[in-house]
């Protein structure tokens, strides 16, 4: 029996490892910087974390990631900035397609149904 053989020994695990949960994701995406989603509307949207990269009256390229429990879609659009207050920034879409509009429609009523569930 060697020095170090108590290095060779081994434990099995027991119990079998959980997969990792997956994480409610929802971005707006300017100029490679991600902004967590506060609320999205068919008329614009707010965000968090803001940088004041962007001031008001300024329009914006964005990518749009949503993806939690109310919907999972994704799109880019148009923007132009209506209110900058300190960590969050809010927008209005220029022109949104019938499809995305339908989308952020379902989106919110999912949403305002499941906050009126986690209410109770």
């Amino acid at each position: 029996m060697g020095l170090f053989d108590f290095l060779k020994v081994t434990v099995k695990d027991q119990k079998p490892a959980k997969p990792a949960g997956r994480m409610a994701v929802s971005v707006v995406e300017c100029d490679g910087k991600s902004f967590p989603i506060v609320s999205l509307t068919p008329k614009g949207f707010v965000a968090r974390g803001f940088d004041g990269s962007l001031i008001v009256g300024q329009n914006a390229r964005v990518s749009v990631r949503v993806d939690d429990p109310a919907g999972k879609f994704a799109f880019a659009a148009t923007v132009a900035v209506v209110e900058v207050k300190g960590p969050t920034f809010g927008a209005t879409w220029a022109i949104l397609p019938p499809e995305v509009d339908g989308a952020i429609r379902q989106y919110a009523q999912n949403r305002k149904q499941q906050d009126a569930k986690s209410a109770r």
